[in-house]
Formats: structure tokens, sequence, C-alpha cells
């Protein structure tokens, strides 16, 4: 359990860096287009599937 709160403390100590927020804001923003991404094709798979 220790282990995990050092890991925990040590992300939160990375974000807290100008770097670590940079970072990631770049993630999270990676992981939002990739989320819109599959929704859209998700959409367009489902269209063609239902001749619309």
């Amino acid at each position: 359990m220790n282990c995990l709160k050092g890991y925990i403390r040590t992300i939160k100590q990375y974000l807290a860096t100008p770097k670590g927020s940079h970072d990631a804001k770049d993630y999270g923003r990676g992981i939002l287009l990739i989320i819109v991404t599959m929704g859209m094709v998700l959409v367009i798979l489902m269209g063609w599937k239902w001749g619309l």
C-alpha cells in the first residue's frame, strides 16, 4: 500500500510542475480526440448498417 501512495505522490508532484501540467493537457487532448474519432466512426458504421 505504501508503494501505491508513493506513486500517487510522485504523480502529484510531477503534475505540479509546468512540464507535467503541459503534458497532462496534451494527453487529455489526445484522449479526447481518440474518443471523438471512435464515436464518429461508430456513427458512420451504424448509419451504413441501417442504410441511412
